[in-house]
C-alpha cells in the first residue's frame, strides 16, 4: 500500500494544532513549527506552510497565534519581515506590536485601521449571547478595560465590541461553542471540574476586541499608543514563557507527596525531606514546591511547601495570609524580562496567634501574561520578595528556568513539569503541574539577618474528592507550620 502522508501534509497538520482547544497544544505547536523553521532540511517547506496558514486566516485572533510561532523561532531562521507582513490577512495592531518585537522597526502596512466596521450607533443594543458569555471565552480584564476606557473617553467600546462580534459571526458563520464534551464530561463540570479550553468564540470575541480597538483609534476616541497597551491583553503567549522548557519531575520527591494524604501523619516530617539544600542545585535550597499527588492517589490534589520569614515568637494562625503577588509589566510588552522593584516586607506581614511571619516568596504576574497560559499560571509564578535581597534584581526567562539574577549571577529559579497533566482542574484549584523555585542559601541567611527573622516553614495539602459519583468535588485541606 503507497502511503498517502507526506512531509508537507505533516506540516499542514501541525500547524493546525494553532486552533486546538486545548491551550497548552498550541504553546508546544509553536514550539514545534519553530524548530521547524530552523531546520536545515524542512526550513523552505515549513516556511511556505506557514505564509500559507497566514495568508488564509478569519480571524485576527489566529495571526497572532501564527506570530508566536516567531516568538519560538531563532532570529537567523525567520522568514523575511516583508514575506510576514505581505501574508498577513488579518491585521490588527496587536500583530504589529509582535513584529516589531520580533523584527524590529519595520515598515507595517497599518491595514487594521480601516478592517473594523463603521462606528456603532449608540441605540445599538449588544445581543444576550454576547453580553452572557464575553466573560466565558475571554477573560474579564478585557471587558473591564473597555468599561474603563468608556467611562474616560465617551466611546462605546462595550456597544462596539459587540457590534463587531455580530459582523464577524456574520461574515465567518462562526458556531455558537457549546459545552468541549469531546474532553470533559457534562457530569465533571457539573461536580466543579472544570477545563481550559479556547474554543472558536473565543477567536470571534479577541478578534472584535482588536477590531473595536481599531475603530477607536481610528475615529480619534483613543491614542494609537494607548491602543497598543490595551491591545496586550489579547496577546496569546509571551514571548519568554514561549522558550521555556518542561522540567522532569524531581526524582527526589519519590512517593513523599502521597504519604502526606494519610491523616494520622503529620505533615511535617514528610516536608523536611523535600526542603533540603542541594536537592537539586548546589548551594541552593527549596523555598517554594508545589506538586500534585499520584492521579491513582487523587486527580485533583497538591502538596505545598512555602519559605516564611517569621519572628521567633510567631505562633500560625488558621486564615493567615502568607502569600502575596507581585506585578511585573513587561519594558517591551511582550518578553519576561525587568527588574523587580523595591518592595518594604511590612506590606506583605500577617499577625500569627502570636508575633508576625511575611512569605520569603511573592507569586509574580507578568503583565501581560499571555492568554493561552493565563490559566495554566493562575496563580502566578512564585520568586523570591524583592525585600529578600539588599540590591535591585532582575528577571529573566532561559530555556530551562526563569531567573533571577543579582549582580550578574543567578540567585534563584523556578521551574515547572507535567504529572499526567489534563487541561482540567477544581474550582480554586490548578492543572496538574509542579513547580520549584530555589533560592541561593547564602540568600536565605543574609534576608533573615537584614530583617531579624527566622526561617520557617507552612506546608499545606489540598485534595478535592466526591462522596459519591455525581456529586459536588469537595475540598479537604490541612495545613502546618514549623520552624528550620
Amino acid at each position: 500500500m503507497v502511503s498517502l502522508v507526506t512531509t508537507e501534509s505533516t506540516v499542514k497538520m501541525l500547524i493546525e494544532r494553532l486552533n486546538w482547544p486545548v491551550r497548552l497544544t498550541r504553546w508546544q505547536t509553536a514550539r514545534e513549527l519553530g524548530v521547524l523553521l530552523s531546520s536545515k532540511d524542512y526550513s523552505n517547506l515549513a516556511t511556505e506552510v506557514y505564509l500559507d496558514w497566514l495568508s488564509s486566516r478569519q480571524f485576527e485572533s489566529e495571526i497572532t497565534s501564527a506570530l508566536v510561532v516567531l516568538f519560538c523561532t531563532p532570529e537567523s531562521s525567520l522568514p523575511s519581515s516583508q514575506a510576514v507582513v505581505d501574508s498577513i490577512s488579518k491585521p490588527s495592531i496587536l500583530a504589529d506590536l509582535m513584529l516589531q518585537a520580533i523584527y524590529g522597526p519595520i515598515q507595517m502596512k497599518r491595514e487594521w485601521e480601516n478592517l473594523h466596521s463603521p462606528e456603532v450607533s449608540r441605540l445599538y443594543k449588544p445581543e444576550t449571547y454576547f453580553l452572557n458569555h464575553r466573560s466565558v471565552y475571554v477573560p474579564p480584564l478585557l471587558g473591564n478595560e473597555f468599561e474603563k476606557l468608556e467611562k474616560e473617553t465617551g466611546f462605546p467600546f462595550i456597544c462596539q465590541w459587540a457590534f463587531e462580534w455580530h459582523q464577524l459571526m456574520e461574515s465567518t458563520k462562526a458556531p455558537y461553542s457549546s459545552h468541549p464534551y469531546y474532553f470533559v464530561e457534562p457530569s465533571l463540570t457539573r461536580s466543579g471540574i472544570f477545563g481550559q479550553f479556547s474554543q472558536r468564540q473565543c477567536d470571534v470575541y479577541q478578534s472584535a476586541y482588536l477590531r473595536a480597538l481599531a475603530c477607536a483609534v481610528d475615529c480619534c476616541y483613543l491614542p494609537e499608543d494607548l491602543a497598543a497597551g490595551v491591545a496586550l491583553h489579547a496577546l496569546p503567549l509571551n514571548r519568554g514563557l514561549g522558550e521555556l522548557n518542561i522540567a522532569e519531575r524531581p526524582v527526589w520527591l519519590s512517593d513523599i507527596p502521597e504519604k502526606c494524604i494519610n491523616p494520622e501523619e503529620s505533615l511535617e516530617p514528610l516536608a523536611r525531606n523535600l526542603i533540603k539544600p542541594g536537592l537539586e542545585q548546589e548551594d541552593m535550597r527549596p523555598v517554594v514546591l508545589k506538586t500534585p499527588m499520584s492521579a491513582d492517589v487523587a486527580e485533583f490534589s497538591n502538596v505545598s511547601i512555602r519559605a516564611i520569614l517569621a519572628s521567633t515568637d510567631f505562633e500560625y494562625r488558621e486564615h493567615c495570609s502568607l502569600r502575596g503577588g507581585l506585578i511585573l509589566p513587561l519594558p517591551d510588552g511582550v518578553t519576561i524580562k525587568g527588574i523587580l522593584g523595591k518592595k518594604n516586607i511590612s506590606n506583605f506581614t500577617s499577625s500569627g496567634i502570636a508575633g508576625a511571619a511575611a512569605p520569603l516568596c511573592l507569586d509574580l504576574f507578568p503583565v501581560p501574561m499571555g492568554l493561552w497560559l493565563v490559566d495554566y499560571l493562575r496563580f502566578g509564578i512564585p520568586l523570591p520578595a524583592p525585600y529578600v535581597f539588599e540590591n535591585d534584581v532582575e528577571v529573566a526567562c532561559s530555556s530551562n528556568c526563569i531567573e533571577v539574577i543579582s549582580s550578574g549571577k543567578k540567585v534563584a529559579s523556578w521551574k515547572v513539569w507535567h504529572d499526567r497533566w489534563t487541561p482540567l482542574h477544581a474550582k480554586d484549584g490548578a492543572t496538574r503541574c509542579g513547580m520549584l523555585t530555589e533560592l541561593r542559601e547564602d540568600e536565605i541567611s543574609k534576608a533573615q539577618d537584614r530583617h531579624g527573622m527566622a526561617l520557617g516553614w507552612l506546608v499545606e495539602l489540598n485534595v478535592w474528592k466526591q462522596k459519591e459519583e455525581h456529586e459536588p468535588f469537595e475540598l479537604s485541606r490541612r495545613r502546618e507550620f514549623f520552624f528550620d
